[in-house]
């Protein structure tokens, strides 16, 4: 990759989190991350008709930004060593055309939730560059469980006192949709304009951060969650959680530092 050593370092390491997690079985999984800088010597150079390509979702809030993007059928092991073979830069050229400058033939399928989401965090939080998908179990379990966004975030909330210090939008939950549709881009879009966050129902999660790492860093949160709450529930235990007073000092608490 052209002068990327800081970005692909990072892809590597969010990599292998993802599969020694168990998050990113086979080619599962997606990242992205719009780049705050113009790769060096990207700025004179002229697309090859050959390797610019065509996609459904309008971009024209992206043209001339540039992206690291997971190729279509890459693997997070893969990608957690030689993250070279994993990866695509592209550049975005008009509303319905990037131009893939190095890397695989074929990005991501999930690149119109990707770029739609980008598009949104330009317009919107500028300094959100970066997008994570990935399947961790216990988030997919919940989606088995609750049909009501609501009720889900309230259970959640109230398992361990760092949740929503750190994830305070909490979670959004998506009903089902083909993976890499038009229509799983467009809900996806419109659900993180509220939230960082969104559970795909019995599919996965996609999480946005100023970085790849923090992007990570809600979906561990939520993920550790979920986990106390199917602990407790697999003891024959519906659990409470925190009370409305042990949040608030929490978060007081958190506020003073």
């Amino acid at each position: 990759m052209i002068s990327l050593l800081e970005e692909t370092r990072e892809f590597r390491a969010v990599a292998r989190v993802l599969y020694d997690k168990g998050w990113a079985e086979a080619s599962a999984g997606n990242l992205s991350l719009r780049l705050s800088e113009i790769p060096q010597p990207m700025g004179w150079m002229t697309p090859d008709a050959e390797k610019v390509h065509s996609t459904d979702v309008e971009m024209s809030g992206l043209i001339n930004n540039f992206f690291l993007v997971t190729a279509s059928g890459s693997r997070m092991r893969d990608i957690a060593t030689e993250p070279e073979k994993g990866l695509c830069l592209i550049k975005v050229i008009d509303q319905r055309h990037f131009w893939l400058i190095e890397g695989s033939a074929k990005v991501s399928s999930e690149w119109p939730t990707h770029a739609g989401l980008h598009a949104l965090f330009k317009e919107n939080r500028d300094d959100e560059r970066a997008v994570v998908h990935c399947h961790p179990p216990n988030l997919v379990i919940l989606s088995h469980i609750f049909s009501s966004e609501r009720e889900m975030n309230e259970r959640l909330s109230r398992m361990q006192h760092e949740t929503r210090l750190f994830v305070p939008e909490m979670l959004g939950l998506i009903p089902y949709a083909a993976s890499g549709s038009q229509s799983l881009a467009d809900v996806t879009r419109e659900k993180l304009r509220k939230f960082r966050l969104a559970l795909w129902d019995k599919h996965g999660v996609i999480a946005s951060g100023r970085s790849l790492n923090q992007a990570l860093d809600r979906i561990e949160i939520l993920e550790k969650a979920s986990d106390i709450y199917l602990r407790l529930r697999s003891m024959g235990i519906e659990p409470e959680g925190m009370s409305d007073e042990q949040l608030e000092a929490a978060r007081s608490a958190f506020e003073k530092k």
